[in-house]
């Protein structure tokens, strides 16, 4: 099995050789701790500063607000023409929209 960077270690918890996941035929599922490699620097787009690691990226979403675009997957796509508000917020705004043209038409005849 060739190695990469997405290969997982299993080291038991008596003791003994760590192995390659999956690569032992008589290994069972076991539970475990996992060691997830730290994220690399990356150069913020906002504000063009170096953050490094994981706690630079809390950092730097914590400072302007944001989220990963990964913490995105499976939310619905938002269009600029997306509409939110609510069917009274609707009918709300399509009446003070009458009145305005209203008023400015009849301002004209007084």
């Amino acid at each position: 099995m060739p190695l990469s960077s997405r290969c997982t270690w299993v080291y038991p918890a008596g003791g003994g050789e760590p192995y390659l996941k999956g690569s032992r035929p008589d290994s069972s599922p076991v539970g475990g701790v996992a060691i997830m490699p730290d994220l690399p620097d990356f150069v913020s787009p906002i504000d063009r500063k170096l953050y490094s690691g994981r706690a630079g990226m809390r950092e730097h979403n914590l400072r302007h607000n944001v989220v990963p675009v990964a913490d995105l997957a499976g939310l619905p796509t938002l269009t600029t023409t997306s509409d939110l508000r609510s069917s009274e917020q609707k009918r709300a705004s399509d009446q003070h929209r009458k009145q305005v043209v209203i008023n400015e038409v009849n301002k004209h005849y007084r």
